[in-house]
């Protein structure tokens, strides 16, 4: 599947986006919910990850158990 990237002339305020990288891309979903999506990895401490991310094993794709859903939220 090839992506299409819109540009509709509308500037984004970086400084509004949160940590949350799959919420800056698909919008908020419903608050205090877990979703199907995310999963944990247990080495010498839990890490959690999205299954719609692609993971690079690192920091930078962590999610936190607190953050709000994004708009691809499944109902576990």
């Amino acid at each position: 599947m090839e992506q299409i990237e819109l540009n509709l002339g509308v500037p984004i305020d970086e400084s509004k986006l949160g940590p949350n990288a799959m919420m800056n891309l698909n919008g908020y979903g419903p608050e205090g919910k877990r979703c199907k999506h995310l999963f944990a990895w247990k080495y010498a401490g839990t890490y959690y990850k999205c299954g719609q991310r692609q993971n690079t094993n690192s920091a930078a794709t962590d999610q936190r158990v607190n953050w709000k859903a994004c708009s691809k939220f499944i109902e576990r």
